[in-house]
This record gives structure tokens, C-alpha cells and sequence, in this order.
């Protein structure tokens, strides 16, 4: 393990990013709310953030490992969407807002990717003890959304405290990442790494085939699914139970996901993967429709606590997945497509043709419709699952 000030250091950081996120993710789409946009044009411009996210982490990761300037860049991810929020604070007009919004998905959506690598190139078992690094930053998002829940200093209904707030953690966050060590060069990692790979066994799966696209397809319904939840949750709290907090059902979640993350590689081996993605998109459609079926305060408390599933296990068995599958020299280009397909296209998809659904039906219309989409997921695995996780054996049984 590294030495315990770069260990702090990694727990500080991970611990300030999300304090960001925490901001970011529940009140962005309230943000724009305040600022007069309406629910379809808030689901172009989330999906915009999403397509800015997919080419941002991959753009910015290549620069970083071709230079070694992760800090650097890092730092700049967390400062230039404080130069896209300020200008949406002036004014609304939405081509601008368009513009603003991708420079923040672009930047912001790449900080995490680039702190993860460079934690991941200074740790010597990054896959064993990168969770325990990452939990930090549950906790992170969990502390900011309970401070504005007891506080009351971001509610959501104005604009400006939003800003604010994400000001003075963004900068907060910058100056912390000057405590992180600088980045192994690329030929130190590679000797470190060469005696390992010598030894290592062969890999024995067959790639980008049928199956692994196949999996795509269910993890892109899955996230299709919860994008609901992730661009329209909190506009949903504020329009069901005006008198509720935002912060505290969103830090209900994140409390949630720590059990399954820390536990994920045991969850793994005991039950496979197979078992945990089912379990993920049944957890989703059973999240989504609680929203709506039985709207009550106790009931949504009830449904955050699937989000140890809906993204705990969903999440780390997709990772786990494409580790498993793809070649280790082709590793970075498995996770991108994760990202992209996985992730990136699907949350961009749901946050536009979302919008226009809550614009024109409601909200019990737009969790109801999304539910039903894991459900096709499901019944994938169901009907050929054994077949498709047969190249992964070790973590099927």
C-alpha cells in the first residue's frame, strides 16, 4: 500500500469530488427548473451533458496518459464548469445553456475517470483496493446532502444558492488535488507491472463478440430504465412532497450503495454475475414503480435503499464484467464502450425522451414506462444468460 499521506490523500480526494457531485446531481435539473426551463428542455439539455460525458473521459484520459499531467487536468475538470455555470446564471437564453451545459459534461464528467487512473496507476492491487478508496466518496455525497437537509442553505427553489454551493466545493476540491502524488510515468508502470504479466495465465475469453454486446444490450436497458430516476427524481420530490428535502432521499441512496460496493467482489464469487444483473434490473423496475404506485414519503425512503442494487451491484458486476471478458491489452477500449453504450447513450436518450413523456403525461406515465424497460433486460438473461456468461465460468458458479 502507498504510504498513509498519499492514502489520506486519496480518501480526501475521492471524499471533496463527490461533495461536487453531490451538488451536481440532484440540483442540476433544479437549477434549471429555477431558471425557467421547462421539462422538456431540461431533458435536452441532461442528455447534452451525457453526450458531452462520452468523449470528454476518453479524450481527456488519453491526454493524461500520454502526458502524465493528471493533475492537472483534474484540476481543471473541476474548475472550468465553474466558468459554464456562471454565464446560465445571467441570462436564459437555451442556445446558450446548450453550449454551457456540454463544456460542464465535457470537463466534469471526465474528473472521476481521471482521479480513478491515477489512483489506480499509484496503487500496487488497484483491483482489491480501489473500493476502499472509493467508498470516500460516498460518504462525501452523503455528508453535503445531509448538511443541506439540516440546513436548509440549498432547497432547490432558487437558483443562486445552487451556484454558490457549487463554487465553494469546486474550488475546495482543485486545491485538494494538489495533495495527490504525481502520476507513475508510463515506463515505471510497465516494468512494475511486467513480471506480473509474465506469469499471468492466459486470458481465455473471446472479446467484442456476439455475447459481449449482447451484455451491452442488457446494461443499456437497465440504465435506460433508472435514467428516469437520474434526471427527474428530484424534480419528482419537489413537485409530490413540496415540503420534503431533495438532499436527504438522495443521501438514502448513496448510504445504500456503500454495503454492496465494499462487499462487491464477495457478492461476485457467492452468487455470479448473471444472478446480481437480474437482480439490478428487477431492483430498478421495482424502484421506479414504487414511485408511483404507492407515492408516500415512508415508501420513496423504502425505494432508495434498492439504489444498493440499481447502481451497487448493477454497476461493479458491469465493471466486473468487462474485466472478465476483454483482453487486458484491450481493457481501456472494453470500459469506453461500457461508458458509451453502457452508460453514456442510454442516460442521454432517457433524459430527452423523458422530458417530452413528463411534459405531455406526468410522472406516473414516465416511471411506469421506464420500469418496463429492465424488464425486457430479464428476461434476456433469463431466457439465455447460461449461454452468454458461459466464457465466464469463474464467476457463474
Amino acid at each position: 500500500m502507498p504510504s498513509r499521506p498519499i492514502r489520506a490523500s486519496f480518501l480526501a480526494n475521492y471524499f471533496f469530488l463527490f461533495v461536487t457531485y453531490g451538488i451536481l446531481t440532484p440540483y442540476l435539473q433544479l437549477y434549471l427548473k429555477a431558471r425557467g426551463m421547462s421539462a422538456s428542455r431540461i431533458g435536452l439539455l441532461l442528455g447534452s451533458l451525457e453526450v458531452a460525458g462520452l468523449a470528454g473521459p476518453i479524450l481527456l484520459g488519453r491526454v493524461a496518459d500520454r502526458s502524465s499531467a493528471y493533475k492537472a487536468l483534474l484540476a481543471g475538470c473541476i474548475l472550468i464548469p465553474i466558468v459554464a455555470f456562471i454565464p446560465m446564471e445571467l441570462t436564459t437564453r437555451f442556445p446558450l445553456y446548450i453550449v454551457c451545459v456540454i463544456m460542464m459534461g465535457f470537463t466534469f464528467r471526465a474528473a472521476s475517470p481521471l482521479l480513478d487512473s491515477l489512483v489506480s496507476r499509484t496503487l500496487p492491487d488497484p483491483a482489491r483496493q480501489y473500493g476502499k478508496f472509493r467508498v470516500a466518496g460516498s460518504v462525501g455525497f452523503i455528508a453535503v446532502s445531509l448538511l443541506f437537509q439540516l440546513t436548509g442553505l440549498v432547497t432547490g427553489h432558487s437558483s443562486l444558492p445552487i451556484l454558490l454551493a457549487f463554487i465553494a466545493t469546486a474550488v475546495c476540491t482543485a486545491l485538494i488535488v494538489g495533495t495527490l502524488p504525481p502520476s507513475p510515468s508510463t515506463e515505471s508502470r510497465k516494468a512494475r507491472d511486467a513480471p506480473a504479466r509474465e506469469h499471468a495465465r492466459p486470458h481465455v475469453y473471446d472479446g467484442f463478440d456476439g455475447k459481449f454486446w449482447a451484455i451491452m444490450t442488457v446494461i443499456f436497458l437497465g440504465r435506460f430504465g433508472i435514467g428516469a430516476y437520474y434526471s427527474f427524481f428530484s424534480l419528482y420530490l419537489q413537485h409530490t412532497f413540496p415540503r420534503s428535502g431533495v438532499s436527504i432521499f438522495w443521501a438514502i441512496g448513496s448510504a445504500a450503495e456503500i454495503a454492496t460496493m465494499w462487499f462487491s467482489g464477495a457478492l461476485i464469487r457467492r452468487w455470479g454475475l448473471r444472478v446480481l444483473l437480474m437482480v439490478s434490473l428487477a431492483a430498478i423496475s421495482a424502484r421506479l414503480g414504487l414511485f408511483v404506485i404507492a407515492p408516500s414519503l415512508l415508501v420513496v425512503c423504502l425505494a432508495q435503499i434498492l439504489h444498493a442494487f440499481t447502481f451497487g451491484t448493477f454497476h461493479t458486476s458491469a465493471v466486473a464484467y468487462v474485466n472478465l471478458k476483454i483482453r487486458h491489452d484491450q481493457r481501456g477500449t472494453g470500459m469506453a464502450i461500457y461508458n458509451a453504450v453502457g452508460i453514456g447513450l442510454p442516460s442521454f436518450l432517457a433524459s430527452v425522451a423523458g422530458g417530452y413523456i413528463l411534459e405531455a403525461h406526468g410522472f406516473v406515465v414516465l416511471f411506469l414506462a421506464y420500469a418496463a424497460v429492465p424488464i425486457v433486460g430479464i428476461g434476456i438473461l433469463a431466457a439465455f444468460g447460461r449461454r452468454l456468461f458461459a466464457a465466464s465460468a469463474p464467476v457463474e458458479a
